[in-house]
């Protein structure tokens, strides 16, 4: 039996990690697995988002490993985002969400740099949602995009007490 540990994260990141998300799975393509259905959705009377498409992701955080599968990858010639699982407005969300997002995104602090080709980066938001816990990082966090931004790399500290090691990769 796994035990994750719960952090709670301030509501601020995740609205704004949600918002971001929601104008992206917008214009979401088409799903690759069958019965996923992308966009507004409610996990247990919260607003939800639902990413469907072929980004996954592999989470290491402590001792935990996670993969999570049916997501998307958006991105402009000023900033990045990769979204997988579904993301709910909520505190303790239960179902999982991973959200990758760098460069000048809407409401971005006005010093982070376009993240409009591959690269190293370092300011973006990581948010991490896995069957109860959460880890968060906002601010500096290492971001490696490859491959004309098909995939890419991260590592981090969460931005809240205890400040836990987050690193994975993750591909569009």
């Amino acid at each position: 039996m796994v035990t994750v540990t719960i952090m709670r994260a301030k509501p601020l990141l995740v609205v704004c990690a949600v918002s971001l998300a929601a104008v992206l799975a917008a214009g979401a393509g088409r799903a690759s697995s069958v019965g996923c259905r992308p966009g507004p959705t409610k996990v247990d009377g919260k607003k939800a988002t639902r990413f469907c498409g072929s980004a996954t992701a592999v989470i290491h955080v402590g001792h935990h490993w996670f993969r999570l599968r049916s997501g998307e990858c958006a991105g402009t010639s000023k900033f990045f985002t990769v979204n997988v699982g579904t993301a709910v407005v909520a505190p303790n969300q239960k179902v999982p969400y991973f959200g990758l997002t760098v460069g000048q995104y809407p409401n971005a602090p006005k010093t982070r740099k376009p993240a409009g080709k591959d690269g190293v980066y370092h300011l973006g938001v990581v948010v991490v949602r896995w069957h109860g816990g959460a880890w968060d990082i906002s601010g500096w966090v290492r971001i490696a995009l490859w491959g004309d931004r098909s995939g890419g790399a991260f590592f981090g500290k969460t931005t809240f007490y205890p400040h836990r090691r987050v690193s994975g990769a993750f591909s569009c």
